[in-house]
């Protein structure tokens, strides 16, 4: 069961995303809020999000999968988007799952990708969330921002760069210097599952360590998937990925 919504968030902008309700569950059930990555979207690189969702469904849980402001088919423009209007969109998007009357409102977990993994560990605490599963998170922002300056390119006299055909406001990592994800985890006891790719090509393994080391979860594990890249981008890795964060959350929610 899959179904099209939309939400305003605190700005009273439109986010629009996919919910899966699972056939035959516990009624209300357990569920995930998804968060994808810098200029990604709510299906993510091969249909990631999508596969996962789909998983999860299967094995009784309901997802949110959503897009950011200023991402996908959400209202706005990515360049008015910053790091805390991405998080004040998370924030939203748990307390808009959690009213749906097919979900359990104590039940509730967060899954991130990449930046989107830095927004669910920031935001986890928060929302009162139950369970945390991150992929391929950010947990350094100073790497961030100089990741950020290499990969993207001077667009116009304000700032702005390019980033993959997107324009990229030099607001959006202000905030970098005062939000930390490890500080973050370091406050949330819940059950935290990080798995990051073995040969990412943008994050080195000193960032799941990081998160691993910092987090102040009594249940916690990391995986590191041998020869996978920032995205999982074969059926092996993803299929490795979706299957051991599904078997966490069924576990912990």
């Amino acid at each position: 069961m899959e179904r099209l919504i939309e939400f305003a968030n605190r700005a009273g902008r439109q986010l629009r995303g996919m919910v899966h309700l699972p056939e035959e569950a516990q009624n209300p059930a357990p569920g995930v809020v998804l968060f994808h990555g810098f200029t990604g979207d709510r299906m993510e690189s091969h249909w990631l999000f999508v596969k996962c969702s789909r998983a999860l469904a299967k094995a009784g849980l309901a997802s949110l999968r959503f897009d950011f402001f200023g991402s996908g088919e959400s209202e706005g423009e990515l360049r008015d988007a910053t790091l805390e209007t991405e998080i004040a969109d998370a924030e939203d998007a748990a307390g808009f799952f959690r009213s749906q009357d097919s979900v359990d409102s104590e039940r509730i977990g967060l899954l991130g990708l990449s930046l989107g993994g830095a927004v669910a560990a920031l935001t986890a605490e928060r929302v009162g969330a139950r369970a945390l599963v991150l992929w391929s998170a950010v947990a350094h922002w100073p790497q961030l921002v100089a990741i950020a300056q290499a990969l993207t390119q001077p667009f116009g006299d304000d700032g702005t760069r390019e980033y993959a055909g997107h324009e990229i406001s030099p607001r959006f990592l202000e905030a970098a210097a005062r939000l930390d994800p490890l500080a973050a985890v370091a406050s949330f006891r819940e059950p935290t599952l990080v798995i990051h790719p073995e040969r990412d090509e943008h994050l080195p393994l000193d960032h799941p360590r990081a998160y691993v080391r910092a987090s102040a979860a009594a249940v916690k594990d990391l995986v590191v998937v041998p020869g996978a890249d920032h995205t999982f981008s074969s059926i092996g890795w993803e299929r490795e990925v979706i299957s051991r964060t599904v078997d966490w959350f069924r576990s912990n929610l």
